[in-house]
């Protein structure tokens, strides 16, 4: 069974992650082979909370969204080669399976080690917090795995476009 790790320690997003996600991000890493997932930024305040720590849009709110690597053998996977975006691939489908709603992946948007999976609303970016900026990979990835999902109103398909309403601040950078 793959294992799960919140290193958020002096991170602005260090709140720990829902257990419905730590369940999800789990069970979608043993079924891609994975070993390891490092959530490298996890829960932040609620919007609208007084000396609460927090920063970029809504998705982290009280943990419902972490940004997090990958790792097998003892290293972080890469999406930027082909083996690694395989393993990538695979766990980003099954996310979205499970009832993921927002995932969003690119080089140029925190790095080729590093993706967000949450809730939210439905939507998958790339750089600049925009589904026309994700690689093709992640949008076949994501649409699959919706696609297959048994989880209640994932197969509904409200609109074509993969962008939410407030695509303009899904951008999370790690920090």
């Amino acid at each position: 069974m793959a294992t799960l790790i919140e290193d958020t320690q002096g991170k602005i997003r260090d709140l720990p992650i829902q257990k419905i996600l730590k369940d999800l991000l789990i069970a979608a890493a043993d079924v891609a082979g994975i070993e390891r997932v490092r959530v490298v930024s996890g829960g932040q305040a609620k919007l609208g909370t007084p000396g609460g720590k927090r920063t970029g849009s809504v998705r982290h709110d009280l943990g419902y969204a972490a940004d997090l690597r990958l790792e097998k053998g003892g290293a972080a996977v890469s999406f930027a080669n082909p083996a690694g975006q395989a393993i990538f691939e695979a766990y980003v489908e099954e996310c979205a399976r499970l009832g993921a709603t927002g995932i969003g992946a690119a080089v140029d948007y925190m790095g080729p080690l590093t993706i967000h999976v949450g809730y939210g609303a439905r939507a998958v970016w790339g750089t600049g917090g925009k589904s026309a900026n994700a690689p093709r990979w992640l949008i076949d990835a994501v649409k699959r795995g919706w696609a297959a999902s048994s989880v209640a109103g994932m197969k509904s398909n409200k609109s074509d476009s993969l962008d939410s309403p407030e695509a303009e601040e899904e951008e999370d950078m790690v920090t």
